[in-house]
């Protein structure tokens, strides 16, 4: 390998539209096996890609092959002087289906476990949901997607609903990015999204921000 895993993830973070950058070797540390990058909504994820192609075939020599690179995409207020209102990360679906508002994501802490309570609205609805498991902070995350996805699901009809399959803190030059994984079930299909959040103060409230970006995209 003729660069650093550092330089390459740098450079990657020069291009333009990308938030954050993670290149994942071979545990020979040969070749790259995977490349996740979060970026903004400026340019297409195919034009990002093969501007990562080209940079790290020339700045160095190694040929990735497009598929091992993920791009995930997120909406970044770059005006920070004022705080200004709460993200709107509401869902729209259709016509029929009104926008998922957030409502609140709670969590308390019993011994090695944490409850999470997450609570949406629809329409003036309210919808709650609530999950437990072990306390790392790894797991917690997932609880907080889970929470989201099953007062979601009570908004759908008995034949959808999203499941969650991953969620991943990506810690970026610049940022750290909150990632969701999903999977929206019908009765004839399983598509698989991604939605991803910017990571500041309130992780809790990130997560729920990454699961209703992959929701949305679910839904539109």
């Amino acid at each position: 390998m003729q660069d650093t895993v550092e330089n390459m993830e740098n450079g990657i973070c020069t291009l333009n539209g990308v938030v954050s950058a993670h290149v994942v070797l071979s545990l020979d540390g040969l070749e790259i096996e995977e490349v996740h990058v979060v970026a903004t909504h400026d340019r297409l994820p195919k034009q990002i890609v093969r501007d990562i192609e080209s940079l790290l075939l020339n700045n160095s020599g190694i040929k990735v092959d497009h598929k091992k690179i993920s791009i995930a995409q997120v909406h970044i207020n770059e005006n920070k002087e004022e705080p200004g209102p709460a993200p709107d990360n509401s869902v729209e679906t259709d016509q029929k289906f009104e926008r998922i508002k957030f409502v609140s994501a709670k969590s308390n802490s019993y011994g090695l476990r944490w409850e999470i309570s997450v609570e949406l609205e629809r329409g003036g609805i309210p919808s709650a949901a609530t999950t437990n498991g072990a306390g790392s902070r790894q797991n917690k995350s997932r609880l907080v997607a889970q929470a989201t996805a099953e007062a979601f699901n009570n908004f759908l009809d008995e034949n959808q609903a999203v499941a969650i399959d991953e969620v991943q803190i990506i810690d970026g030059i610049r940022h750290k990015t909150i990632v969701v994984i999903l999977t929206l079930l019908t009765a004839r299909s399983e598509k698989v999204l991604v939605g991803s959040s910017i990571l500041e103060d309130d992780q809790p409230r990130a997560v729920v921000f990454a699961t209703l970006d992959a929701i949305n995209r679910a839904m539109s």
